[in-house]
């Protein structure tokens, strides 16, 4: 591998990489979304934001124990990001807002699942730019 490839760790990256940051931030949000999505499902809310700086769920009803350990996990992973970045660049705001596709509710091998879902994280630097990355789940199964 050449260098250009191969990073160390420890190196201090550009602002070129913020929005992988929230490409791995989206990915870990998804693969355990699973609860967040029945609750939406339950109180029919179709969406929830978290800021990740803050670690603030809303709407309260999603600001529960089990919620808030991964919404943790993701600002923890965001945070290690943050301190690679080459100085004095930073991130001043984080946001993950996903939009679950409770409308659309059916059962795949007798579990029950939701349609498409949006999930959008949007990273601002100190600078004020924003990077917005969004995925999409065509479906997503529900767990109580």
């Amino acid at each position: 591998m050449t260098p250009k490839t191969m990073r160390p760790r420890d190196a201090t990256l550009g602002r070129k990489y913020i929005k992988s940051f929230a490409s791995g931030i989206a990915g870990m949000f998804i693969t355990s979304a699973e609860h967040y999505a029945w609750l939406a499902h339950q109180h029919r809310i179709p969406v929830v934001t978290i800021d990740l700086m803050e670690l603030d769920i809303s709407p309260r009803e999603f600001n529960i124990a089990r919620n808030r350990n991964l919404a943790r996990m993701c600002q923890d992973s965001l945070l290690r990001s943050i301190q690679r970045l080459e100085p004095p660049r930073t991130l001043v705001k984080a946001v993950l807002c996903a939009h679950f596709g409770i409308g659309d509710c059916s059962s795949l091998g007798g579990s029950p699942i939701i349609g498409r879902s949006v999930f959008t994280v949007t990273l601002t630097d100190e600078r004020g730019k924003a990077w917005h990355l969004e995925r999409v789940q065509e479906q997503m199964p529900l767990s109580p």
